[in-house]
């Protein structure tokens, strides 16, 4: 892998649901209205808008948890809105940005147009959009992309020692040049230890519906995949209850999820979605804030692997207690090269 990872410079809804998302009335989590707010006398007003549910102990709650910090240490008014249809995401910014929101943080790549348009009407309110690689050329708007293949390719190398069949899967929410490069990359890392490895993708469709990752994982698992990589939110849950039932692994995605399954989850990305998002509301927060576009990668900090280190005394895989102490060394032996340069992780979308 020969071309270097570009580095980048630093980084309506109805006037009802506006009085609602304004005086911290919430809904049913199905309801368009649904909220939730924390309200602090005096301080700046900063929305979090999500385009995936909460409750995925990854991505949308580690954001989530991230605002509530803010709101705790910084002062700041916080409101967090699960955007969930598309025809939402313009219409939540702008009502937001109308009702005197100093902050408007949104998530995911699906928003772009969305920001693009809102944050050129609003210039004096701040947009923050989280994991995207847009360059808006707007003095209000920072875009914050992850190099997630890095890790990605990480993971690729951990499934392929742990697999002993050679079959791996990855399971996606959804299509986009990152979710692509992160196939590439898992591909690349597992083939660098096994030759022979084999990854197959299968899209769910959603990055919210745990059942849908279930269905897919015991099907993948009964071919005779013995790990799978979950790239899909909320739908990695369901992968690791399929994990749990059958006896096989899984790589979790953004967060932690070792808790849930000590002997199957062998490891999972850390993506640092929710530190981005407490640091871009610090900078509003001390008048720090810069617009362009940033990037958080494993040269940075802004991007690692949460190793599930206990797996070898929670799992009751003999061969998997023996390799455990291998595939951690070789991870980290990998990491350190992905950090220092000696590895570079291509990004390649095709």
């Amino acid at each position: 892998m020969k071309r270097t990872l570009k580095q980048f410079v630093t980084f309506g809804l109805s006037i009802a649901m506006a009085l609602s998302l304004l005086s911290g009335c919430g809904g049913d989590s199905s309801s368009p209205s649904n909220s939730s707010t924390n309200d602090s006398e005096g301080g700046q007003k900063v929305a979090l808008v999500l385009t995936q549910s909460l409750g995925d102990s990854g991505p949308s709650d580690d954001m989530n948890s991230a605002v509530k910090r803010a709101q705790e240490e910084l002062g700041v008014e916080t409101t967090t809105y699960e955007a969930l249809q598309p025809e939402q995401y313009e219409e939540s910014l702008r009502n937001f940005a109308q009702n005197g929101y100093d902050m408007i943080v949104a998530s995911f790549p699906a928003m772009t147009d969305a920001v693009k348009k809102v944050a050129a009407d609003f210039p004096d309110v701040k947009f923050v959009h989280i994991y995207s690689a847009e360059d808006y050329g707007l003095d209000n708007v920072v875009s914050i992309d992850f190099a997630c293949w890095e890790a990605n390719y990480v993971c690729g190398v951990a499934a392929a020692m742990a697999s002993e069949s050679g079959q791996i899967g990855h399971v996606i929410g959804g299509e986009d040049n990152t979710i692509r490069a992160n196939y590439n990359a898992l591909v690349a890392g597992a083939r660098s230890v096994n030759p022979n490895a084999t990854v197959e993708q299968i899209n769910a469709g959603t990055f919210d519906d745990p059942a849908k990752g279930k269905e897919i994982a015991l099907s993948l698992y009964g071919k005779g995949v013995d790990v799978i990589i979950g790239d899909a939110g909320k739908v990695t849950l369901g992968i690791i209850e399929a994990a749990k039932e059958t006896g096989n692994y899984v790589i979790g995605d953004a967060s932690d999820h070792s808790s849930l399954a000590p002997g199957n989850v062998l490891m999972d990305t850390a993506l640092g979605f929710g530190a981005a998002v407490y640091d871009q509301i610090s900078k509003l927060v001390d008048g720090t804030f810069t617009a362009g576009l940033g990037a958080a990668n494993y040269a940075n900090g802004g991007i690692s692997t949460t190793k599930n280190t206990t797996l070898a005394e929670n799992c009751t895989d003999e061969a998997m207690k023996e390799k455990a102490p291998q595939i951690w060394e070789k991870v980290a032996e990998v990491e350190a090269q992905i950090t220092d340069g000696t590895l570079v992780v291509e990004k390649i979308t095709e």
